[in-house]
């Protein structure tokens, strides 16, 4: 079974939990630019089952790279 805690070694960058009735979450340690906002960036991630939010964790690596990497993009 994937613990809060294997989903973290792999994103030091967010604060991973499973809440008391099951779901998966995920926050940002840091703050993120209103710009990274409206490109897609999150504060905050939530999904059913840790592989979802992985997936979802995966896809915010994307974007953050994205973005840093061209903020006038956003």
């Amino acid at each position: 079974m994937t613990t809060p805690e294997d989903i973290a070694r792999d994103h030091a960058d967010w604060i991973i939990w499973r809440s008391d009735v099951g779901r998966w979450w995920a926050t940002r340690r840091g703050s993120v630019d209103l710009d990274a906002i409206r490109m897609g960036c999150a504060m905050t991630l939530d999904a059913d089952d840790p592989e979802s939010l992985a997936a979802a964790l995966a896809a915010q690596a994307e974007l953050t790279a994205a973005f840093a990497a061209d903020p006038a993009a956003g």
